[in-house]
């Protein structure tokens, strides 16, 4: 949080509409990211960001200090993100064209370039539960503290933990043909030792 930031936030409190457009700059990129992510869909989440803007502004008597604003905003967003992928009733999962294993003997740099990483985390995240999905994102793309996860998702820091413990283990194994062809069935394959940036 910049310090300018408190006394911005206060300013909203009371209906400033500078200090409103002013944290509406600071934090949209994040809540789009985030809604981005979670619904893995940039159109649905343009209109998120707006409706979580509005619903914040609304609802602004209800933040109750300065310090918890991020987690507020976010937490206003989390249940944007849910109401949708409830209304979708199903979780999206790997496309057709998913990208083939590499075949053995292939070394990961030539095969993972870092758009195709980024495609494949995008895949690997499509393939959690959203109550999985949202923690990873918001602490490996948001930067949120475990207690300011635990606040958005309204849960415990243990519960979190938990989570994303289980969550990156997913992923792990959603890419493991990818980064371990080693390990992948067929034939005996050079050793790799690639890794993933989330």
């Amino acid at each position: 949080m910049s310090p300018d930031d408190p006394a911005l936030i206060e300013a909203f409190r009371r209906g400033d509409e500078f200090a409103f457009v002013a944290l509406y700059d600071r934090h949209k990129s994040a809540v789009f990211a985030y809604c981005a992510k979670m619904l893995l869909d940039r159109t649905a989440a343009e209109d998120l960001l707006q409706e979580t803007f509005a619903r914040a502004y609304e609802n602004r008597d209800r933040l109750l200090n300065s310090t918890s604003f991020k987690a507020w905003l976010f937490t206003i967003a989390r249940n944007q993100c849910l109401n949708v992928l409830r209304k979708r009733g199903r979780e999206v999962g790997f496309a057709p064209d998913a990208p083939e294993p590499p075949g053995p003997g292939a070394t990961p740099f030539a095969n993972l370039l870092k758009s195709e990483q980024a495609e494949l985390i995008s895949r690997a995240l499509a393939e959690l539960s959203p109550s999985y999905r949202e923690v990873v994102v918001l602490r490996e793309y948001q930067n949120l503290s475990y207690d300011e996860i635990a606040a958005v998702t309204k849960t415990t820091v243990s519960s979190v933990k938990s989570r994303l413990f289980k969550a990156r283990r997913k992923i792990g194994e959603l890419l493991r043909p990818w980064l371990r062809p080693d390990e992948a069935p067929g034939p005996s394959a050079v050793p790799t030792t690639a890794t993933v940036a989330l």
